[in-house]
């Protein structure tokens, strides 16, 4: 596991994480723990994440671990949210732990304390993340690289395949046991639909006509992630941060994990990583490649996938999917629905309202559907998805945003 190292975390602790950690691991493999040599590799908002060595010992076999440290909730509801993301991250790495080490697409959860927001995990050594290797890499490079993810991909999605019973029963079991309501047992399940339904009435609000053809899409991305038939073990939030090229690809970060429509995954690299503002889209070699390599696993389990058009039809919906995604996300902040009032003038010119950068990453998103319209001419409804695209690629360009291209 890689991350770039930064001063200690002004809210949480280096030496208390290590004592924390040092007493889960003797409390999960007995004996004395002794960690030592804290390397701080930074963190997703306040959390801190750092790798440790451990002193040899007959109880651990790992000569470093990974701590990775939330910070503290509040009570009530904040508490009982941040409670539930922690289980589904914690749930998502005891499953995966299940499979064969081949197909383990992420490290092992060596130990964990949900009430102290504290997980234990193993290294997953000096790799690179992806966003470096897609930005300064050569062509080359790039393109193994790319295949690699995408073998990595489809294989985590062929061994998941059909394990989404057993997910669901670790879920509620932990949740139970920190006697959280059934009700709230879903609640880190991402709502695509609604969330397609919210970017769309963002664009509408803000003077946008969206193309019919384009709503259809839409709503059968939201309609892809209960009903479609390819469904398996999924991240969701797939971002080049995230994602480490080591001995082989490794998947991090499983806070919105969930049993999903795959080809969400593959839509989300095509798009340019929707949550990513660093790395430029994939050119046409490059797609080509990461596609049919994780179509090439993939097959043994879904063979539909092989049928002309058939899967560029998914993605086309996935794409449109992400971009709505992106801007409700971009402008929300959030992965979760909002409610909102429907006031017109509260509405008006909501774009505007949006950074340049955010307003930039939105476009690079929107650059893909039209670039991945323009090169299938499998359905003709890609033609109208195309020109709604450059549409709205001309509308933000008017707000001065451009999409990050190479």
């Amino acid at each position: 596991m890689e991350g770039r190292p930064r001063e200690d975390n002004a809210v949480l602790s280096i030496e208390d994480a290590l004592d924390r950690a040092t007493h889960l691991l003797g409390n999960r493999f007995g004996g004395t723990q002794e960690l030592t040599h804290p390397e701080n590799l930074g963190g997703s908002g306040e959390s801190l994440v750092v790798r440790v060595k451990v002193s040899p010992n007959p109880f651990l076999q790992e000569r470093t671990v990974v701590i990775k440290q939330l910070p503290p909730v509040t009570t009530g509801e904040a508490d009982t949210e941040a409670i539930s993301a922690m289980i589904r991250e914690v749930v998502a790495y005891q499953y995966t732990n299940t499979l064969a080490e081949e197909h383990r697409p992420g490290p092992q959860l060596l130990a964990h304390d949900i009430e102290g927001r504290i997980m234990v995990l193993s290294d997953s050594g000096d790799g690179r993340n992806y966003s470096d290797i897609l930005t300064m890499d050569g062509e080359m490079e790039r393109a193994a690289a790319l295949r690699k993810l995408g073998r990595a991909l489809g294989r985590m999605h062929v061994a998941t395949a059909d394990g989404q019973a057993a997910f669901d029963i670790l879920n509620r079991r932990l949740h139970s046991r920190h006697n959280i309501p059934a009700a709230r047992v879903n609640d880190r399940d991402v709502d695509v639909a609604a969330l397609v339904e919210q970017g769309l009435d963002l664009l509408r609000r803000s003077g946008v006509t969206v193309d019919p053809t384009v709503e259809e899409f839409a709503h059968e991305a939201g309609h892809r992630q209960s009903r479609s038939r390819v469904q398996a073990f999924t991240p969701f939030d797939l971002t080049p941060d995230n994602i480490m090229l080591a001995d082989s690809v490794v998947f991090l970060d499983y806070e919105w994990a969930g049993f999903r429509d795959i080809v969400s995954d593959v839509a989300c690299v095509i798009a340019g990583f929707p949550h990513d503002i660093t790395t430029p889209l994939l050119d046409t070699e490059e797609l080509r490649e990461f596609i049919e390599s994780w179509s090439t696993e993939v097959s043994v389990v879904w063979p539909a996938v092989r049928e002309e058009g058939r899967l560029e039809k998914a993605l086309m919906a996935s794409l449109v999917g992400w971009a709505l995604m992106s801007l409700s996300l971009l402008y929300h902040g959030t992965l979760a629905v909002i409610e909102t009032s429907g006031s017109a003038a509260e509405g008006v010119r909501r774009l505007d309202r949006m950074p340049r950068e955010h307003l930039s990453d939105l476009a690079t998103t929107v650059e893909a559907v039209r670039r991945f319209a323009e090169r299938n001419e499998l359905d003709e409804r890609f033609t109208a998805v195309r020109d709604f695209a450059a549409g709205l690629l001309t509308t933000l360009a008017k707000l001065g945003a451009q999409p990050q291209v190479r």
